[in-house]
């Protein structure tokens, strides 16, 4: 019964660890090399991931590969349209690729320097690069280059909107640049500090910068400043939701904050290091956050912790999808995607339409590609892996009743095994009976001692045919007397004859 009760709590705690991980991390998949970017269809259908092995990995949500295709050097930055149709892979081999959803190469172009970030449009009609030299390209889906802007290496960040007609640039000399899609300047704005991130909504009609002055700002697509505010130390990271009414900013001093449509402070909330890299839900209620202490975290619009992971190593990128699955690409090779469904309670996210008219549709599926000298489409399956165990606040989900209730009936079953525990023991004697036992243990001793050899004297015990001490044969004439009254007894007597006493 012990082993029984002690098979099924160890199976229910398995159950329990178990049960946790599954509402978690959904899977993981290992690069060649760190993996430097993650994005995802709108449904979440699909996910792209450029790594430093040199390659575009490209899955469908249960995780498995359906293909990979080879550039000639790293994959620092990777986008995807918004059904998944079209992929497109920045490369520090100089060079921009668009690929279809089946893995095939549409085209690649050479510009002027390593491409650090690409941007698509939902429709896949416009793609962006920006280089490592501070320059920006933009071209169509058939590869025409619609035009470039070189800032002459004054540029440190850059954004596009989804249609590429519109790019805002920020240079290390402190100036917020928005062109137009021919590269001509509409407007420009002078900050406090070498501008170190932008943002801005689909429409383009909110634009954040962060600045090494250390505020935040705000401003129109007319180049008007709506608002700035002051943070605790040089703002390195921003992102605005679609809406524009939701404006995360991390400060170097590891703080992250919220802020409404009018600048009003939402949040202020202290990691334990810097963060390097973001992701806010389309509606701005959920924000995922990686920070150089190897830790991603989860919070609402409210500064509430709801779920965080430890990694191996920094995670250089995170997406959160509209179906509130959170992909996270680590410089420990791997891309792991978690269902944080019961931590984000809110409904699934809406998708801002596409800006331009809509494609055509594209095949509904996926097909291998064809080999080529430059691609590599060996599928590869999934690694599930064990996961650092994963801290939650804010919320109670209802998964974390498990483990509880492991534990009461763990405790519940140690109770009943050492209840049950059966041991041999001596049954219970009463005093009467120790009594006769005690007497009738003196009374064996004394007709022990009563007997003895007829020739040499010594005591013997009844029943022997020799003396031990003399060797003689012993005879008849051996005397038995009684315990009780001493009458001499019979060889063969079995009752004294003067008091009725059982020998």
């Amino acid at each position: 019964m012990k082993k029984i009760a002690f098979f099924l709590t160890i199976m229910l705690l398995n159950i329990s660890i178990l049960s946790v991980f599954a509402d978690e991390l959904s899977w993981s998949y290992e690069t060649g090399d760190d993996v430097a970017s993650v994005v995802a269809s709108s449904d979440g259908a699909y996910i792209a991931a450029g790594s430093y092995d040199n390659y575009v990995h490209f899955f469908n949500r249960n995780g498995t590969q359906l293909w990979k295709f080879q550039t000639g050097s790293n994959v620092e930055s990777v986008a995807i349209n918004s059904n998944g149709q079209y992929v497109v892979a920045g490369s520090w081999d100089k060079r921009v690729y668009l690929l279809d959803r089946s893995g095939q190469k549409i085209w690649d172009k050479e510009v002027s320097d390593q491409v650090f970030k690409v941007n698509i449009s939902p429709d896949g009609a416009y793609i962006t690069a920006i280089t490592k030299d501070s320059s920006v390209f933009v071209f169509n889906r058939t590869g025409n280059l619609l035009s470039s802007y070189d800032s002459r290496d004054r540029l440190s960040t850059s954004s596009v909107s989804p249609d590429g007609g519109s790019i805002v640039v920020g240079t290390n000399d402190s100036n917020v640049f928005f062109l137009s899609s021919s590269g001509a300047r509409a407007w420009e704005y002078k900050v406090g500090g070498n501008v170190q991130s932008i943002s801005n909504t689909p429409d383009m009609k909110t634009i954040v910068c962060g600045s090494l002055d250390g505020k935040v700002y705000s401003f129109d697509n007319k180049g008007v400043l709506d608002w700035s505010k002051p943070l605790g130390g040089g703002s390195q990271l921003v992102s605005v939701n679609a809406a524009g009414n939701r404006i995360f900013a991390a400060d170097l001093g590891s703080n992250v904050y919220l802020f409404d449509s009018t600048g009003k402070q939402l949040l202020k909330r202290k990691l334990k290091d810097k963060a390097n890299a973001v992701s806010m839900t389309t509606n701005g209620d959920y924000v995922a956050i990686s920070s150089l202490d190897r830790v991603v975290s989860l919070i609402d619009s409210s500064g509430n912790l709801l779920w965080s992971n430890e990694y191996d190593n920094t995670a250089n990128s995170v997406f959160l999808t509209t179906d509130r699955k959170l992909i996270v690409g680590s410089k420990d090779n791997k891309v792991y995607l978690y269902d944080l469904g019961s931590y984000m309670q809110s409904k699934p996210q809406t998708q801002t339409p596409p800006t331009t008219t809509p494609e055509t549709p594209g095949p509904s599926e996926v097909t291998p590609p064809q080999v080529t000298p430059q691609e590599d489409t060996t599928p590869s399956q999934t690694t599930p892996v064990s996961e650092p165990t994963s801290t939650t606040g804010g919320g109670f989900p209802i998964i974390y009743l498990i483990p509880v209730a492991v534990i009461v009936i763990a405790a519940l079953a140690f109770v009943f095994m050492k209840k049950g525990k059966t041991t041999t023991t001596e049954p219970k004697v009463t005093k009467e009976e120790l009594k006769v036992t005690k007497e009738t243990k003196v009374k064996e001793a004394k007709i022990k001692d009563e007997l003895k050899c007829q020739f040499c004297g010594s005591p013997i015990e009844k029943g022997i045919k020799f003396c031990g001490s003399c060797g003689n044969t012993l005879t008849e004439n051996v005397e038995i007397k009684c315990p009780d009254c001493g009458a001499t007894i019979g060889k063969d007597g079995k009752f004294c004859p003067e008091c009725g006493k059982k020998i």
